[in-house]
């Protein structure tokens, strides 16, 4: 099996030092071989002229440093090895090269390659000139030089004379010393020569961009010639800039002396749970500049910054760099800091703006926490200024919930199934959600209200405030005053008050049952928290929704047994002579009723970030059947009591002076869930026995005429078993 290195690659390049390390080893390579110095090799483009060689630790990065000048298409090839050698069967290096805005720095005209500047004497025409360039940023390009003839008098460059072009003119070393000689040939192109002409240049990159030297595209003013002539002969123009790779142009550097091998950071305080992070280490290929973190509104929160190995000596700039980190707090310099050791607590706080939240607390319920930006500047050789930003979140918590009562409940008593035809009391009954059409004639009973519940609140570091939404409370009692008067107006419809016309009813031809109809109750609640995604980078929004629909509907069917007492005979005629006589007598009437009840039940809860997504909650649906009898004794005397409407408003109704009852009830209870676990989602049913439970209550009228419980008492005569009837295993969903 193979060892060795595999490939190199590019770490990073900072101003002009590219900075190279291992970037994969052979499969047969052991952690021992990794560990072992490296022999590092430099050559130029064609592989042929070596022009560095070093040892370095394995874990080291190697440096070169490209001026401008050499900066350009031409490249480097870098290689690293065991052996010290390059691999001569296969390139397991890399090409580097500089990159830097391209400019013309100094110009030139000589009598020679790259001789002294003449451009003050005079030249004739036939003369053999050469035109010296220095570049940045184009070493190894071929660039265009094109010859312009000043025109005195004329309108500036726009008007000046085109007289000829070098094409293919390559750029080596960044240089260019161009032998024109081809002089006697611009004499031929101006119609009438003055006694002295001033030629320049332009130069023109491969992509047609004409290259300037930081303020103009004209270079080389001016070569001057004078009008003689000294020789007809033509001569093909040549770059005559040596061939060379020169090595002192190059610097080679190693970065350890100045500089830091790992950056961790230790948060322990912003969700509970300590923990380190890796925000920079090359080897591991880490270079995280933005982490996000929670703390407290007020001081007393910190994170620690480790600078794993941290060396400052031997810098290779002046002044030298110095143990020591630049804090700045959103965009403003705070302190320069000396770290002692490699560690630094670094105080933080949050900014809650608590000042919105006690003078518009609605507006601040639903603007964005902004983050207090920490911006922290390290400065070594190998990291110049290298930056890590921490944001910095309040730890808030927001909550909604609104519970809402949709209809009235409906109370009905059915005495006869009647004819084919609908009645128009059935209407009213159906605008407020009723599931039961049927063909009866209905005593109606209206009982409860609608109603609302609104509370919003703020925790600020678990400081709790309630809310007041006036706007959005105002709007609900507006809805509900508007379903008031639609009530009303239905009340037209309304049956109650003729039960007289029902012949069945008057003559009890048939045993009195009851309908109870609960139509669904809805909670909603909607929190917002920020969160700390546990080890990661990031702090997020944290959205928590539940729904609640208690019940989804309750229907119940009662009996009244002593309206049975006709069909029993003559026990039942003295049963019912002797309940007709107390009734009468102590003003009071006696009920037994038999009671059947189905319900449906739900709730669902979900929470959402954007970097976990959708985790969810408990999603429950119960279905519970339920057997109950119930009895008692009522007043028949009524008093008048003030009561509120659900919408506040006061309103007078007549209850019985007293009654009492007694009830006992059980039931059977299925459930199906949906939860989560370490494991994943799952679904699970249940059927329980509730067991039997019983009440005892007397209500009375008493204490300014307020309506009080004056005794009841709840008894146990069946306990709930502690194991369901039947349980499955929970089922995962793949």
């Amino acid at each position: 099996m193979a060892k060795g290195i595999k490939s190199i690659k590019q770490q990073q390049v900072i101003g002009t030092s590219v900075y190279l390390i291992v970037d994969q080893w052979h499969d047969g390579t052991t952690e021992l071989d990794k560990s072992k110095k490296l022999t590092w090799l430099c050559f130029s483009q064609d592989k042929k002229k070596q022009l560095d060689t070093r040892q370095l630790e394995s874990k080291d990065s190697y440096v070169i440093k490209i001026p401008p000048k050499l900066a350009g298409s031409y490249r480097y090839y870098v290689e690293a090895s065991f052996s010290g050698k390059k691999d001569p069967l296969k390139d397991t290096g890399l090409y580097v090269y500089g990159t830097t805005t391209k400019k013309v720095v100094t110009s030139k005209w000589c009598a020679k390659p790259d001789g002294e500047d003449l451009r003050k004497s005079q030249f004739s025409y036939g003369h053999l000139i050469y035109l010296g360039l220095e570049t940045e940023g184009m070493n190894g390009d071929q660039v265009t030089v094109e010859v312009y003839r000043r025109v005195p008098g004329g309108g500036g460059s726009k008007d000046d004379q085109y007289i000829t072009a070098f094409t293919h003119v390559q750029v080596i070393d960044g240089e260019v010393n161009l032998k024109m000689g081809n002089t006697y040939q611009w004499y031929g192109k101006i119609k009438k020569p003055n006694p002295t002409e001033e030629f320049y240049v332009k130069v023109k990159d491969a992509s047609g961009k004409y290259i300037s030297d930081g303020k103009d595209r004209l270079h080389a003013r001016y070569l001057r010639i004078k009008n003689n002539i000294v020789s007809r002969n033509s001569e093909t123009p040549t770059n005559h800039t040596p061939t060379k790779v020169d090595k002192p142009e190059i610097s080679f550097k190693r970065h350890e002396p100045c500089r830091y091998d790992k950056v961790i950071i230790g948060d322990k305080d912003s969700n509970k749970k300590p923990f380190d992070i890796v925000v920079y280490d090359p080897l591991q290929k880490k270079n995280i500049t933005t982490y996000e973190t929670l703390a407290k509104h007020e001081a007393g929160t910190t994170i620690d910054l480790t600078f794993e190995k941290i060396t400052h000596k031997g810098c290779f700039t002046q002044p030298n760099h110095k143990k020591e980190i630049e804090i700045y707090i959103n965009g403003q310099k705070q302190k320069t800091q000396v770290v002692s050791g490699d560690k630094y607590t670094l105080p933080i706080q949050a900014r809650a703006n608590t000042y919105l939240l006690r003078t518009n607390p609605s507006l601040f319920f639903v603007t964005p926490d902004a983050a207090n930006t920490y911006r922290i500047v390290t400065k070594t050789c190998a990291q110049p200024n290298n930056p890590l930003t921490i944001n910095v979140y309040p730890n808030i918590e927001r909550e909604v919930t609104f519970v809402l009562t949709l209809f009235p409940s409906f109370g009905a008593e059915v005495n006869q199934k009647f004819s084919t035809r609908e009645k128009l009391t059935d209407y009213n009954k159906k605008q407020s959600m009723q599931l039961i059409r049927n063909e009866t004639e209905i005593l109606y009973n209206a009982k409860g209200g609608l109603g609302f519940g609104l509370q919003a609140k703020v925790k600020v570091d678990n400081v709790e405030s309630s809310i007041e939404l006036a706007h959005t409370r105002n709007q609900i009692k507006k809805l509900i005053g508007f379903y008031h008067t639609v009530n009303e107006v239905l009340s037209v419809f309304d049956g109650r008050g003729k039960e007289s016309t029902s012949l069945a009813y008057d003559r009890k031809v048939l045993p009195k049952v009851t309908f109870d109809i609960e139509p669904p109750n809805v909670a909603l609640a909607l929190r917002i928290t920020n969160k700390k995604v546990e080890r990661t980078l990031q702090v997020v929004p944290q959205f928590t929704g539940a729904l609640a629909l208690k019940p989804i509907t309750k229907i119940k069917i009662g009996v009244d047994l002593l309206s049975l007492l006709q069909y029993m005979g003559v026990g039942g005629k003295i049963a019912s002579w002797i309940k007709d006589t107390l009734e009468a007598k102590y003003k009071f009437t006696i009920y037994i009723i038999f009671e059947v009840s189905l319900e449906a039940r739900a709730e669902l809860s979900l929470t959402y970030n954007k970097v976990e997504g959708f985790a969810p909650g408990p999603r429950k649906l119960q279905i519970e059947a339920g057997v109950g009898i119930k009895g008692g004794v009522k007043s028949t005397e009524f008093v008048t009591i003030v009561v509120p409407e659900a919408d506040g408003s006061p309103q007078k109704v007549k209850v019985e002076k007293w009654k009492g009852e007694a009830s006992g009830a059980s039931s059977m209870l299925y459930t199906y869930e949906v939860n989560a676990d370490s494991k994943g989602q799952y679904s699970k049913h249940k059927l329980e026995f509730t067991g039997v439970k019983a009440t005892i209550v007397v209500y009375s009228i008493k204490n300014g005429m307020k309506y009080n419980e004056s005794f009841k008492k709840d008894f146990t005569i069946i306990e709930k078993p502690d194991k369901a009837w039947y349980e499955s295993e929970k089922e995962y969903t793949v």
